[in-house]
């Protein structure tokens, strides 16, 4: 009886891919479980040489001015998280030394 790996060895990419490897009852759910997560991964390593080929398909000088668009977003981003957090700290400081002077009171 053929295994099945050689079989799977005639199957392209593709069709690897799609194979449902949980219906396939010459494998054991541990087998079966270490292929799904090769089908993910691989999924997964397509996505992002897609991508990557998209984006480096871009003109250089597109690429950078969209790198340097995102670049001041993330800094103004940053500022803004900075002050937000800033904001709380000043607030718990007042909040603390409201708490305080109220205990001191009494």
């Amino acid at each position: 009886m053929e295994s099945i790996y050689l079989k799977l060895e005639k199957y392209t990419m593709s069709e690897l891919l799609k194979v449902d490897y949980s219906r396939q009852p010459q494998l054991t759910l541990l087998e079966a479980n270490i292929l799904q997560q090769y089908q993910r991964l691989a999924l997964l390593l397509r996505r992002l040489s897609s991508e990557i080929a998209r984006i480096t398909a871009q003109p250089m000088s597109q690429l950078v001015d969209n790198l340097s668009g995102l670049e001041k977003k993330l800094s103004l981003v940053s500022t803004l998280f900075k002050g937000a957090v800033y904001s709380l700290f000043l607030q718990q400081e007042n909040n603390e030394q409201r708490q305080h002077e109220n205990h001191e009171n009494y």
